[in-house]
């Protein structure tokens, strides 16, 4: 099976491609290209921004689990 090249690169290529072959900078298709591909960057670094956030947490847990068992 071919693999199809989601990438923000290739989303923009390929929407400046239609604009191109339709002879217009303002063609419906390009501009959703751009704009769907604009929101799933900015959801992936909110995915990452929570990711890192989760693993902080995750560790101060841990960290305040072992100082707990001490004082046991």
């Amino acid at each position: 099976m071919t693999q199809i090249d989601i990438s923000t690169a290739a989303i923009l290529a390929r929407a400046e491609h239609i604009e191109q072959c339709a002879m217009s900078t303002h063609h419906q298709d390009a501009l959703r290209m751009r704009a769907l591909v604009t929101e799933r960057d900015r959801l992936a670094m909110q995915l990452e921004d929570v990711a890192r956030k989760s693993t902080e947490q995750a560790e101060q847990i841990l960290s305040l689990n072992a100082e707990l068992r001490k004082h046991q």
